[in-house]
């Protein structure tokens, strides 16, 4: 039985290629929903054609948007971690392997639950390394917790692979991300978005990282891009929880929604959020799944960050910021530059990695 450990929307749609392809090999598996975001996973399931989650862990309240509300969902996982068990169901007969991915909370709770059950676990995404203890924070703390945890590492690229060579057990190169095969997915199904895109040329905005969040200096350059952006073309921003409720805490929320050529939008599902980055000039960004995306479909991207763990896109369509006002401004003026054609898949690591699974323990 393969089980799932899922807990964020980011999580959900980079593994949703996998759960697709075991459903392709008729294998069985189980998901597991920490349910540590909220917002549009309904809407995910439903477009990926995914089934529900089988055990809902944290399902009190809303989703980990605060530092309070990150502490009472944490608080309500921990709780139900003294069942693991039945979590994750080991009445079931025949071997288990727990699957968890990237760098969050969920990730280290997929891997607890595989080590308290004695269960292999393999981590997808793995050997992503900024070699900063506490930049980003606490996504490295995160990692260097579950490598130790796992038994399996599925790494998207040489580098990757190189940075666990410390660490015991297989090592599995997926040549790219899972989310290229989503991407691929998305665009084969883009009928089915609702989005109209605004009919003048924008850029899209996109800040969750709580580095970024809860440093007011970091915070306020970030904003100051965002109103640079603005001065010179509509900028449209999908609200994520976290920033929402950071923001108007702030008292810095009204501001940007008052501003004349900032347009707020409700979180997106993915595919209208895939045809809003599609029509985009340019996009702004501190996320690492939309770095990996951009890279594909070759946007002219602007990271929102210090530095980044990931390689995709950068001195190609990718400029990493560092936050730099000379480096933002280059970037804005024009952005077109660094344009890039869109790159076809020739890896389809949801698929390598549903051989490791199906090859575990032979």
């Amino acid at each position: 039985m393969i089980h799932f450990v899922v807990g964020t929307r980011a999580q959900l749609l980079k593994l949703a290629s996998v759960m697709r392809e075991c459903d392709r090999r008729a294998l069985q598996w189980r998901w597991v929903y920490t349910a540590q975001h909220k917002t549009t996973i309904d809407e995910i399931v439903a477009f990926f054609d995914l089934k529900t989650p089988d055990y809902v862990m944290g399902h009190e309240g809303d989703e980990a948007r605060s530092v309070e509300r990150m502490a009472s969902w944490g608080l309500t996982v921990l709780r139900e971690m003294r069942r693991p068990r039945t979590i994750l169901d080991h009445r079931i007969g025949g071997e288990h392997i727990v699957l968890t991915h990237g760098d969050t909370f969920s990730t280290v709770v997929g891997a607890l639950l595989g080590r308290m059950t004695r269960t292999p676990v393999m981590h997808v995404e793995s050997g992503l390394r900024s070699f900063r203890l506490f930049d980003p924070f606490p996504e490295e703390i995160n990692r260097l917790i579950t490598f130790s945890l796992s038994d399996l590492y599925a790494c998207p690229g040489e580098r990757a692979l190189a940075n666990l060579s410390r660490y015991r057990g297989r090592k599995i190169d997926t040549g790219a991300n899972t989310q290229i095969d989503i991407l691929d997915y998305g665009l084969a199904h883009l009928e089915r978005a609702t989005l109209e895109v605004p009919d003048r040329p924008y850029a899209v905005a996109s800040v969750h990282r709580y580095e970024n969040l809860y440093s007011k200096d970091r915070l306020a350059r970030v904003l100051a891009a965002i109103d640079e952006a603005a001065r010179r073309r509509l900028v449209v921003m999908p609200r994520h929880p976290v920033t929402e409720s950071r923001l108007e805490r702030l008292g810095l929320l009204e501001r940007l929604s008052e501003h004349p050529n900032v347009r707020l939008m409700p979180r997106l599902s993915y595919q209208d959020y895939l045809r809003l980055l599609l029509g985009a000039e340019l996009v702004m960004t501190d996320g690492g799944g939309n770095q990996e995306e951009l890279s594909y479909l070759g946007t002219p991207t602007l990271l929102l960050r210090g530095r980044s763990e990931r390689t995709e896109g950068l001195g190609e369509n990718a400029v990493l910021s560092r936050l730099d006002g000379r480096t933002i401004s280059e970037f804005l003026d024009c952005p077109e530059r660094h344009r890039r054609p869109r790159q076809r898949n020739r890896f389809r690591p949801s698929g390598v990695i549903v051989d490791a699974i199906e090859h575990c323990g032979r």
